[in-house]
């Protein structure tokens, strides 16, 4: 099936995959949440990802596919700008607000006047909402397993935000009006993380998975670039998973294995199968957003019911959060941002100008 094609919402079931991933989150958090030193399956099998931090990156890869494909197809900056702020903030607004306000005071082991006049209760409110990421509430999990850390998921979300501005400012300079630039340009982000100094992204952390970051949410842009080329079937599926493993033995080992499982989960997603399967909301920000705090208030009470448990109750807890976030918070964001948008004019001088 033609890249394109399978891009229509109607074509495919990405969500049921972000969902998937936002599940695998909860799988590689419980660990350390619950104070067991050892690592999910998904690091024994890899050795350089566990589940969360390859969930994270197949978010990343996703939203480069979805988010690049909106934008070239639109060709309006105004109304991508307005598309992200209300898909992202009014979620991670509530979270963080009800975590400070509700969550916090309850399990606190300060008082509340001593709580609520704490700095750092304010700090957690204002610096996240403006993606400056901070993790303690005052005297919250303070005696965990992982301790001090109320939302441990919300460090993804300023990279997030990175990287669209990124993806803005290549179309806003025209770059994607000659169909060789982003070919060209992609390898500058495999490479970037493997060199001792990197070029591109010096401000990052020397951390594998933030570094990697960059490169899965690019190649999905560049999926994206040429959508009207690539086909998605199971001969390159198969080849890419050859490649996979006559690559196994590189120091590049992880890079053949990300190519090869994201080009499978878009195959997987087109699935007559899968799009018959798909759900008729995306609860995956929700679920993501709300397990961290979850899974630390399930330690808090019964860290010695072990991994599992803080796995399965993490679930049935989050899923039904993940829906009211949905129904409550997101579709009516989403909703109100094309309202705003449907207000702007059209941006012909914009389209005009990268013709």
């Amino acid at each position: 099936m033609l890249l394109a094609a399978l891009l229509r919402r109607d074509r495919n079931n990405l969500d049921l995959f972000r969902l998937i991933a936002a599940c695998m989150v909860i799988v590689a958090h419980a660990y350390p949440l619950s104070g067991v030193a050892q690592g999910d399956w998904v690091l024994k099998l890899l050795v350089h990802d566990n589940a969360g931090s390859l969930a994270v990156k197949l978010f990343f890869f996703l939203s480069g596919v979805v988010v690049t494909t909106s934008l070239l197809t639109k060709g309006d900056p105004l109304r991508f700008i307005l598309a992200r702020v209300f898909r992202i903030w009014p979620a991670m607004a509530v979270s963080i607000l009800l975590c400070a306000l509700i969550l916090g005071p309850l399990v606190s082991t300060r008082p509340l006047l001593e709580y609520s006049s704490d700095p750092l209760s304010y700090r957690y409110v204002f610096q996240n909402l403006a993606l400056s990421t901070t993790y303690p509430l005052p005297g919250v999990f303070e005696q965990n397993a992982y301790p001090a850390v109320v939302n441990g998921s919300l460090w993804t979300i300023p990279f997030e935000v990175a990287a669209y501005a990124i993806l803005l400012g290549t179309f806003l300079l025209g770059l994607f009006r000659w169909k060789p630039v982003p070919l060209l340009v992609f390898p500058l982000f495999l490479i970037d993380p493997l060199l001792d100094t990197p070029i591109l992204f010096t401000w990052l952390p020397d951390n594998h998975h933030v570094t990697m970051l960059a490169p899965c949410f690019a190649f999905g842009a560049l999926l994206a670039s040429y959508r009207d080329k690539i086909v998605i079937n199971l001969p390159l599926i198969i080849g890419a998973w050859v490649l996979y493993v006559l690559g196994r033995s590189t120091t590049v080992e992880f890079y053949f294995f990300y190519f090869a499982l994201f080009l499978t989960v878009l195959y997987l997603s087109a699935l007559p199968i899968a799009v018959r399967a798909k759900p008729p909301v995306d609860i995956s920000f929700g679920v993501y957003l709300w397990a961290f705090p979850v899974q630390q208030l399930i330690a808090s009470h019964y860290l010695n019911h072990g991994v599992y448990f803080n796995q399965i109750a993490a679930f049935l807890i989050c899923i039904p959060l993940g829906l009211l976030s949905w129904k409550l918070v997101e579709a009516p964001g989403i909703a109100l941002g094309a309202r705003l948008a449907a207000r702007l004019p059209e941006p012909g001088w914009i389209r005009a100008s990268l013709q």
